[in-house]
């Protein structure tokens, strides 16, 4: 355990409270926040499992900033009251437990959302994506704002509809990374798209950090949450991915970052691994990129899934 981290985290609870206390304290917490990930992981797959009554393989990558026991990546499937899902993609500004706490108001923010989103459908039977985006963002806004935290996020709303071979993918991105989608057929690459590039038709737009501070300087400009939309068939397969990995860098080279288009090379030298195998070697490649665990400056999350062929 990296103890220098462990005695700036914690704050000084009174002097009723041993040093073997605060120690207890936190090693309870870091023990129900793998549990929580663990629990989640197993949600997501049981999820993709069942799909639009298909099988989606999904690949799950995870590994904390050095030094730090908590996190505030974060991902999650959500079924939608109308059958539909809704995909998110989250990194919270700092890590450690800073970024575990504004986690933790995210989540709660998106359960009061989820919940006045079925109680809504159940009148209406309509599912409003944007309402949905701007309720939460209002919500987890507010949270940040009583707690007086300045932290921030960035987050990918993902609603995902599917029509036969088609998945319709619309994006309301508040400054998150898009995923890179590899095309192919019959295990054969037909095109590669990094959705953060402007390119082929596709125009990736973003609306802005997702934090009190920010709401404060916008004003209702805050709320405007740009949508775009992208379609992926069976065959295809998406990454998603924090900028801890984009960002990693060997600690003699500062200047030198892992990059998007390693990235893409990566998945097109792998295109027919599984997709775990697949994010397993990705991971791989970065620390011998860097050098050492310990030059792993901010957590690393990746998510990838393919879409199976059609029979």
């Amino acid at each position: 355990m990296a103890w220098e981290f462990l005695y700036e985290s914690m704050p000084d609870s009174g002097e009723n409270d041993s040093t073997a206390d605060i120690v207890r304290r936190y090693n309870q917490l870091v023990s129900e926040a793998n549990m929580v990930r663990e629990k989640d992981k197993g949600l997501v797959r049981h999820i993709f499992g069942n799909f639009y009554g298909k099988k989606l393989e999904v690949g799950i990558g995870f590994q904390r900033a050095f030094g730090s026991s908590l996190s505030g990546d974060f991902f999650d499937l959500i079924p939608l009251p109308d059958g539909n899902y809704l995909f998110i993609f989250v990194d919270i500004s700092g890590h450690g437990l800073p970024a575990y706490t504004t986690l933790i108001r995210l989540r709660s923010a998106m359960a009061l959302a989820i919940n006045d989103t079925n109680h809504i459908y159940g009148k209406v039977g309509y599912v409003d994506a944007a309402f949905l985006v701007k309720n939460f963002t209002r919500k987890f806004t507010d949270i940040m704002e009583n707690d007086d935290s300045h932290d921030f996020a960035c987050i990918n709303f993902v609603f995902i509809y599917n029509e036969r071979d088609k998945f319709y993918l619309k994006f309301f991105n508040r400054s998150m990374l898009f995923p890179i989608v590899m095309r192919k057929f019959n295990r054969k690459l037909m095109d590669v798209f990094n959705l953060n590039v402007e390119d082929k038709g596709w125009y990736p737009q973003k609306g802005y950090l997702v934090g009190s501070d920010i709401r404060r300087l916008l004003f209702d400009r805050y709320y405007d949450t740009p949508c775009c939309e992208f379609i992926v068939y069976e065959g295809d397969r998406l990454l998603f991915f924090s900028d801890g990995i984009v960002e990693a860098y060997p600690k003699e080279n500062p200047m030198h970052e892992f990059g998007q288009k390693r990235i893409e090379k990566f998945l097109i030298d792998n295109l027919n691994r599984g997709p775990q195998e697949t994010i397993d070697q990705l991971f791989g490649m970065v620390y011998e990129y860097i050098g050492a665990h310990e030059n792993q400056k901010d957590d690393m999350t990746a998510v990838l899934i393919d879409f199976p062929l059609v029979r």
